[in-house]
């Protein structure tokens, strides 16, 4: 249990060294979906809890506790035996309303219990005397948990003298085995003291050992303990203390645990009462968001303008004939499309006009034929002089290779964009979307304390921005100093930030060239984006929360506050939420542009909260852990697997601060981690092209998964991914449209001219017979090496003979016309 500064708002923490150990499929910001206590999270790195615990190709077990140990052994893997933890926060089970689970002991448990022991012994001088162990030594321990550890020999003295649960490092999962094998590892330990060696012969007893992840390296068919693992294991099972097999201990305990506890004469707990199975679900993500296919101005060509919707050879093509919107100029009676005439240069007033005889009116019917009218009416546009005035006004030697527009306006009013911010937007590379904006997608990620080298922002800068002080409240020197987030700052993917960067000398060209203001940004390189406000959103909503960039991450993901997200309507389990530069949407946002269709005004900023107040953030933000600890009640009370409401009042969570000044600052993090960026910088799911590279690498990883069933991930891969896609083609392919290959038009029937009757164009299928058959030989191969159950042969068997039947397979074909037999 516990939140570390990446983690809570439905984030969770794994090893980083876990991430490596799991081929990279796992990533800061990668989806996964979990058992409990909520269905699923983004995984963030934290190096402070346990890591994994892997089987090398010689047999030896090792623990890896460092990424850069993962990377150097990650080849040598032969199976993983533990994964290690999950950190996983109070707030998630009280959001969840998830009854608590058995903490394994861990070290932030045990120092609470060390902290009461000491107490209890008269303090610091009291427990180094009954204890031989320095007052220094003691200190540690209490005040750095996870980065000063005990020795073995100094964890069993702090064991016997204080009655204190053994130290979780030397505590093994001694809930996994039964009494009979722990039995069994007693005689092999008192046999090896006897014979006064650490080696034990290879045989169960391996087996037991690595079921318990007891370290241990083999050698010459022998396994050689550790003189740490050794001495643990010794006192733990009292190996020199012969068990009968009619012993009262055997016959009292019930559980090999039990039995530990009264072999060892301390406390022994469980080391991992509960495990939580998990798997990837989608891969984290950091992309530009555009319309399908991309385009770059909301301006219509028609079909002038070919498949690909170009401007440029829609100008190259003659005048058009579109949809847009009817406006009148009040000077000179100029009627024209835009917002400002041509001719004179005043603003023009929208007028409507009769769709059936094409009058216009400033009526809402029509004086001639009582029909309803429109703001919008076909005309003649010509592309070519609308192109050469907006290269002329933006005093362009030349229009951009390619500049894309729409077929069609979908809007109410039809008012299409000025030509010109979209020939600037071709010119630096950007895509607009629905509503005029430049957008950003990026999974969110909860941040509350960074430090300056992590963000790559200068201490000088940060202090510029209000970062005066670091979360202990001492004044910012240096670049690996902790510092508390503000809720509205954002920390932004790198590569968002070469995105805005061209978004914003896009604007800054724009407001030159177009609106002939001075520039605003002046940016030159991402560093200079660290101050500049942005608007983060989120889809189906219309609201938009002000952010400042502070950082950028090599993660693909957006860190920002706890709060920022959830004044987004959002948390963080796998949400992709947009980014856009202040000054884009302040300009080119307009609700004239969004489409007239059901949710058309979703996802779009009509409303900008300025201010975060966290009173009016989602609530489930109020759930975040606040504190730097949880008391030793709270461990205890999972044990009895208590309710989350019934401990909430004894912990420190954001709503027992909301209404008082804690609740924008102090917020604090129970576990440390060294970077946020450990571990990959993508997940191997986006680097493999292939389905098959990638089920063949989910199929590979999950044989070296000790916890994993390698027919049962290739039965579910074939169950619920391959066959469905199989069937669903096959399915689509027989109540196919056809579709034009130059206007796009679609037809649920082939039309009996066998052209397009809008354009004379070439018709094409829709669902091909190579779309069906793809994966089809994989599925064949997948239940042939996996020998899965029959149901699964027969159904492919099925799938084959329709096929065969389908496309006449081995024998010739005629296509033939209505007349011939």
């Amino acid at each position: 249990y516990g939140r570390s500064r990446n983690t809570g708002l439905a984030a969770v923490g794994v090893h980083p060294a876990t991430m490596i150990i799991l081929s990279g499929f796992l990533a800061p910001g990668t989806h996964v979906r979990t058992e409990r206590p909520g269905k699923g999270a983004v995984v963030s790195p934290v190096d402070s809890i346990e890591g994994p615990i892997v089987k090398l190709r010689d047999g030896s077990v090792i623990r890896v506790e460092s990424v850069e140990d993962a990377v150097k052994i990650a080849d040598d893997v032969a199976e993983t035996l533990f994964l290690g933890d999950m950190l996983v926060g109070f707030g998630e089970f009280l959001e969840n309303n998830h009854v608590l689970l058995p903490s394994g002991i861990c070290e932030e448990w045990w120092v609470q219990e060390l902290k009461l022991k000491v107490e209890k012994h008269g303090g610091m001088k009291g427990a180094s005397r009954r204890t031989g162990i320095s007052e220094g030594r003691l200190r540690e321990f209490m005040e750095r948990p996870f980065e000063a550890k005990p020795n073995a020999r100094e964890a069993l003295i702090l064991s016997r003298r204080l009655m204190i649960p053994l130290h979780p490092r030397y505590t093994y999962n001694w809930q996994d085995i039964d009494i009979e094998e722990l039995l069994k590892l007693k005689r092999w330990m008192s046999l090896s003291e006897e014979q006064g060696s650490s080696r034990v012969i290879s045989g169960d007893v391996k087996g037991i050992l690595e079921r318990l992840g007891v370290p241990h390296k083999v050698e010459d068919g022998e396994v050689v303990l550790g003189e740490e693992e050794k001495l643990i294991l010794s006192t733990c099972l009292a190996a020199g203390r012969p068990t009968g097999e009619n012993s009262l201990l055997r016959y009292t305990a019930r559980t090999a645990l039990e039995l530990v506890n009264m072999l060892a004469g301390f406390p022994v707990r469980a080391k991992a009462p509960v495990y939580i199975g998990a798997r990837m679900g989608r891969p984290e993500k950091a992309d530009k968001r555009t319309l399908n296919p991309p385009l770059h101005v909301l301006f219509p060509v028609g079909l002038k303008g070919g498949k690909g919707r170009s401007i440029i050879v829609a100008a190259k093509s003659g005048p058009v004939t579109v949809e847009v919107a009817k406006r009148r100029c009040p000077e000179c009676g100029e009627e024209t499309f835009h917002v400002y005439c041509r001719s004179c240069h005043c603003r023009t007033v929208q007028v409507n006009c009769c769709p059936q005889c094409g009058f216009t009116t400033n009526k809402s019917k029509c004086p001639k034929c009582g029909v309803e009218t429109k703001p919008y009416g076909k005309s003649v546009v010509d592309v070519k002089r609308e192109l050469a005035d907006a290269i002329k006004r933006l005093e362009l030697p030349s229009p951009p290779r390619e500049v894309k527009g729409v077929k069609a306006l979908s809007s109410y009013l039809k008012l299409p964009e000025p030509l010109e911010k979209g020939v600037l937007r071709a010119k630096h590379g950007l895509y607009v979307y629905k509503d005029g904006t430049v957008r950003f997608d990026a999974t969110d990620a909860p941040l509350t304390h960074f430090t300056p080298r992590e963000v790559g922002t200068p201490v000088e800068r940060l202090r510029e921005l209000g970062y005066t002080c670091d979360y202990k409240g001492n004044p910012l020197k240096d670049e690996d100093q902790i510092l508390e987030l503000k809720p509205q700052d954002v920390v932004i993917p790198i590569k968002s930030a070469e995105y805005l960067v061209k978004v914003a000398k896009f604007i800054d060209e724009l407001l030159v060239r177009f609106y002939d203001l001075r520039p605003y940004y002046n940016v030159e390189r991402e560093e200079d984006l660290v101050g500049h406000l942005i608007i983060g959103l989120a889809p189906h909503t219309s609201a938009g929360i002000l952010g400042r960039i502070v950082g950028f991450t090599k993660a693909n993901v957006c860190f920002a506050h706890p709060y920022w997200h959830a004044a987004k309507r959002r948390n963080c389990d796998g949400d992709e939420d947009a980014i856009l530069l202040a000054l884009d949407a302040l300009i080119n946002f307009s609700k004239a542009y969004i489409p007239e269709k059901r949710g058309g005004m979703m996802d779009t900023p009509l409303v900008l909260t300025v201010f975060l107040n966290p009173l009016e953030v989602d609530s489930e933000a109020y759930n975040l852990d606040a504190g730097t600890q949880y008391p030793l009640e709270f461990y205890y009370a999972t044990q009895r697997f208590a309710k989350p409401d019934e401990l909430k009042p004894i912990l420190d969570i954001v709503d027992h601060r909301l209404n008082t000044p804690r609740q924008y600052q102090g917020i604090g993090f129970t576990h440390p981690t060294r970077d946020i960026h450990q571990g990959p910088e993508t997940t191997t799911y986006r680097k493999l092209k292939k389905m098959s590279e990638k089920i063949n690498a989910q199929l590979e990883l999950a044989s070296k998964i000790r916890a994993v069933a390698e027919d049962k991930v290739a039965e579910k891969v074939l169950q619920k991914h391959l066959l469905r896609d199989i069937v669903g083609n096959l399915k689509a392919f027989t109540t196919q449209q056809i579709r034009c290959l130059n206007c796009n038009k679609k037809y649920r029937r082939p039309p009996l001219k066998g052209t397009c009757p809008a354009c004379g164009g070439k018709l094409v299928l829709t669902v091909h017979q190579a779309t069906i058959e793809k994966y089809l030989p994989f599925a064949t191969e997948i239940i042939r090496r996996y020998n899965l159950k029959p149901y699964l042969k027969q159904r492919i068997k099925l799938i084959e003979d329709s096929l065969k039947m389908l496309f006449q397979k081995g024998s010739k074909q005629k296509q033939l016309t209505l007349v011939e037999k």
